[in-house]
Parts: structure tokens; C-alpha cells; sequence
């Protein structure tokens, strides 16, 4: 077969695809295929080739559409990339200063790396953008499953609307009509919904809440009845959240979760198969681990002895690393108590030899003020630890974790007392692990609570998002330990170490499995 029947038939493919590709952008596939020693005249090797080049432009959003050069190259890139990258490494910490910075064009439905860059003293105009950003990220998922479930041709047809639709109306009852936005509370009691077109007082007397923590500034989906310029709340939820194979194809092959690779590593094959070779590593993760504890180097002996001739892939320790009672003596102590570490390590080689051991700072830890993103622990007091152990890694709080096919984002913040404290409906105790995992998944994000509750980097609110979803969130709680998995997302929380029994997680990545565990 020449080279203008691969070209018409290509072309003819995809327009049976719904596609109406223009011969020279044709021209460019074919050539770019042949040279990449792509067997076009193979039969197999063509519908694969179709199917991967037909599945690209429609997440990019171009069926029926005129197809354009960079649809194209960026399909044929996604085909040719899938599973393989020069830069595949089998753990990564990312750091949350390098996460990479997306923003997303509602025109072409996909997210595009921002070319701005952010800083910690951000200007005034940024803190408004925060919401802005979080509401349009809901807004086009939420966008995107009501279509899916309209197209599925379910009797529930439901329909979105922004706050301007009530307030050009008199009186509107919202049957089978939800409206997306933030709980804001203007005066003490007085609560209003508001998105970027405009705001209505809510009347929540009456209010159903479902699935979730309802707390200020977290978005919700709301219906009821809308009467003298206030929404008097039949039901308020969550909003949906959405599986990562639905998120994914809006980031096309762009590496959204960070570190050295130039595409997503959750869909390598190389990582998969290195995975599976050891499918019984796992990582353990530790919250509130007190060094300055009377017991807990007696425990990490014990726990260093049981695995010394099996040792985990990593052993990630959260925050806060002493107790509160020391004042102006505690970066001297955490000194001394970090290298008393990094000598009960030496003393089992084979676990220093071959497992990574992750800090992550807490709040009330010496770095910067209690505003997130958070600094790494300073050198002065991690410098002993890291000479006598090679393979320590001291991040930010958050920071993101990729162990070969797998992401998991860990964060410390006491969040479920802060949930509890300002929600407008309490749960029941045994719904809890349930209703802080809807609620993080819902809002796709580790704190969707207000600044004044937990502070944020007007600039830096990004390395908070959760979207795509990764395979597993790891909150670092001062609370019980919970686990709750929502939209193929796993959220843990291993519960303080120094102050419930020693407890901690064991998680097996190749799996994706968690084990609750105790000393």
C-alpha cells in the first residue's frame, strides 16, 4: 500500500470516527507514524492506532469540529508516549513548590501549564482568584457529568444554573434545577450562596444535607424554593466527584501530578511490570510522631527489628515531631532528637540500604507560620540526620508521592475537628470516615474550608487541588484514624502515633490496599 492510500485511508477512518481531518494534517500523521516504524499496513496495528488517534481528538473536545495541527500532534503524541517516558522513576517526592500550575480554557475544555509564576507575598487581587479557580474546576466536572448523565438517558435530568438565574427571577421553584456555589456568611447567622455572577441569601431551616461536611466557603449543589430575593433550601449536596479516568483526558498528556517525567506515569506499562515484581512492598505512614516521647524510640526499635530483613519501600513520617511543651528550646531538642534518630537507623543496615524515609512537616512544627503550603524542616535541625542516612527526604506539607504507577498526596493538618467545628450538620459518629472522604473527593481539594480556619498561600492554593484524583490521600489527623474510599480514591488517616496506641497505616501500592497496624 502507497503512501496516498495510507493518507485516504486514514483520512476515511476518521471521518467515519466523526471526524473531518484535512489531507496534508493526514499527511503529517502518516508521516510521523512511519517514522516512528508504525506498521500502518498491519491490520491490528492500525484499528490500535485509530482507536488511540479517534479516543485523543474526542477528549480534546473536536468531534465534529474542524481538526487543527495541534490536535493532531498532540493525538499522535498521546499514541505514541502511551506507557513509555525517557525520565520514568520508580519513587519521586514532589515537593509542593514544584507542583506544576495548570489553568483551564472553558473554550477548548482542556488545562494548559500557566505561563505566570507564583510567589509567597502574592498581591491583593489573587485572593479572589482562589475561588474563582476552585468553583471553575468543580463547575466543568460538574458540567461534565450531568451531560454523561443526560446522554445515558437516565429519568433523573437535572439542570445547572448560576445564582444570576434566580435573581432575574420573582419566585422559582427549583424541582429538578441545582445551583453551584460557595456558603458564605455575610453577618452572623445570615448565610448566602455566590458564584461570579452574584449572590442570594439562603433560608436553612428547613434543609436536607446530604453526603458531606457543609462548612463556609465549600461548594455546594442546592434546589429549593426561590421567594422574595431568598432561596429557601429544600436539599443541599455535594457536588460530584469524578473517577480519574474521566478527569484524565482533559489534561491530555501533560504530566499533571509533577516531578521529573515529561508525561503522566500512572498509565506506564514499565512502572506496572516493576510494580509487579514486588507485590508485596508496601509503605508505612506515621502521624504525630513525638521524638521527645518517653516510648517512641522503644517502639520504632521494635518496628525497625521486625523488618529489618524485609524493609519497606518507604517509611513516611508526618508531623508534629515534639509535643508542644518545650517554647524556645525546641529546635535544640529536635535536633538532638533527630540524630538520636539517625542512630537507632545505622543500627539496622539493610533498612537504611534500601528504604526511603519521607518528613513532612506539621504546623506546629519549626518552618514557616501556620499558612500551607509549608517549608521543609529547617537543615539546623535535619543536618545530623541526613549526613548518617543517605536516604532521607525532608518536603513540604502537602507533598506528592509517585511509587511507580501509583500517586498518593500526603498532608498534615488537624482537619476533621476544623469540619466538625464549622459544619452545618453533624454527621453520626459511624458516618464520619465516609463524610470527610465525599467531602475532600467532592470538593477536589485538602482544605475546602475558609481561610480564616486554615490559611493558605493566595498563590500556592493549586498544590491543594486534588483533580485528577490521585490513588490515595494520606491526612495526617489529630483525630481517630479513619479510611474511606470515594470515586476509586483511597483517604486515610493513620491517627497520632504518640497518642493512640501507636498506631499507623501499611499500605501495599501494587495493590492498592491499606492495613491498619499497631506497636
Amino acid at each position: 500500500m502507497d503512501k496516498d492510500k495510507l493518507i485516504r485511508k486514514v483520512q476515511n477512518s476518521l471521518k467515519l470516527g466523526g471526524f473531518n481531518i484535512r489531507r496534508e494534517l493526514c499527511n503529517i500523521i502518516v508521516d510521523e507514524l512511519v517514522r516512528n516504524k508504525i506498521d500502518l499496513r498491519n491490520k491490528e496495528s492500525f484499528e490500535n492506532c485509530l482507536v488511540s488517534l479517534s479516543t485523543s481528538l474526542e477528549n480534546q473536545c473536536s468531534a465534529g469540529q474542524s481538526i487543527e495541527k495541534e490536535q493532531v500532534a498532540r493525538a499522535v503524541e498521546i499514541f505514541l508516549n502511551a506507557g513509555h517516558d525517557k525520565n520514568e522513576t520508580a519513587f519521586s517526592v514532589i515537593r509542593a513548590f514544584d507542583f506544576p500550575k495548570f489553568e483551564y480554557n472553558p473554550d477548548r475544555k482542556l488545562y494548559f501549564l500557566s505561563q505566570r509564576k507564583s510567589t509567597l507575598l502574592s498581591e491583593a487581587g489573587t485572593k479572589p482568584i482562589i475561588f474563582i479557580d476552585r468553583y471553575e474546576t468543580i463547575l466543568q466536572r460538574t458540567k461534565r457529568i450531568f451531560l454523561k448523565t443526560a446522554s445515558a438517558g437516565t429519568n433523573q435530568k437535572l439542570t445547572l444554573q448560576t445564582v444570576d438565574f434566580l435573581l432575574t427571577s420573582s419566585n422559582l421553584c427549583l424541582k429538578k434545577t441545582l445551583v453551584l456555589g460557595s456558603i458564605l456568611q455575610v453577618s452572623e447567622g445570615k448565610y448566602y450562596l455566590e458564584d461570579p455572577t452574584g449572590i442570594v441569601q439562603l433560608d436553612l431551616s428547613h434543609a436536607k444535607f446530604e453526603g458531606g461536611f457543609f462548612v463556609e466557603n465549600s461548594f455546594v449543589l442546592v434546589n429549593g424554593l426561590y421567594e422574595d430575593k431568598i432561596l429557601t433550601v429544600s436539599t443541599m449536596i455535594m457536588p460530584p466527584g469524578e473517577e480519574y479516568q474521566e478527569s484524565r483526558p482533559s489534561f491530555a498528556n501533560l504530566n499533571y501530578f509533577g516531578g521529573p517525567s515529561r508525561i503522566p506515569l500512572r498509565d506506564s506499562t514499565n512502572l506496572k511490570d516493576y510494580a509487579a515484581k514486588k507485590p508485596d512492598g508496601i509503605m508505612l505512614f506515621f502521624s504525630d510522631i513525638w521524638l521527645d516521647h518517653p516510648m517512641v524510640f522503644e517502639k520504632l526499635e521494635i518496628l525497625f527489628e521486625g523488618f529489618q530483613n524485609d524493609p519497606p519501600i518507604a517509611f513516611i513520617f508526618l508531623g508534629n515531631f515534639i509535643s508542644e511543651s518545650h517554647g524556645s528550646e525546641r529546635m535544640d531538642i529536635l535536633k538532638k532528637c533527630f540524630k538520636q534518630l539517625g542512630d537507632l537507623i545505622i543500627r539496622f543496615p539493610h533498612i537504611m540500604d534500601n528504604s526511603q524515609f519521607v518528613f513532612i512537616p506539621g504546623m506546629t512544627d519549626p518552618a514557616t507560620p501556620h499558612i500551607v503550603p509549608r517549608l521543609p524542616l529547617p537543615s539546623y535541625i535535619t543536618g545530623d540526620l541526613a549526613k548518617a542516612i543517605p536516604k532521607t527526604i525532608f518536603t513540604t506539607n502537602p507533598c506528592r508521592i509517585q511509587y511507580c504507577h501509583r500517586e498518593i498526596v500526603v498532608f498534615r493538618s488537624d482537619l476533621l475537628p476544623k469540619m466538625l467545628q464549622g459544619t452545618f450538620f453533624k454527621p453520626k459518629k459511624e458516618n464520619i470516615a465516609e463524610s470527610i472522604t465525599r467531602t475532600i473527593i467532592s470538593q477536589g481539594h485538602l482544605t475546602p474550608l475558609s481561610l480564616n480556619s486554615q490559611p493558605v498561600h493566595w498563590d500556592f492554593d493549586y498544590t491543594l487541588r486534588l483533580h485528577p484524583l490521585p490513588d490515595l490521600v494520606v491526612i495526617g489527623d489529630k483525630s481517630e484514624s479513619y479510611q474511606g474510599t470515594h470515586k476509586g480514591c483511597v483517604v486515610i488517616n493513620p491517627g497520632p502515633f504518640c497518642e493512640n496506641g501507636f498506631e499507623f497505616i501499611s499500605y501495599v501500592p501494587y495493590t492498592n490496599q491499606v492495613e491498619p497496624c499497631a506497636l
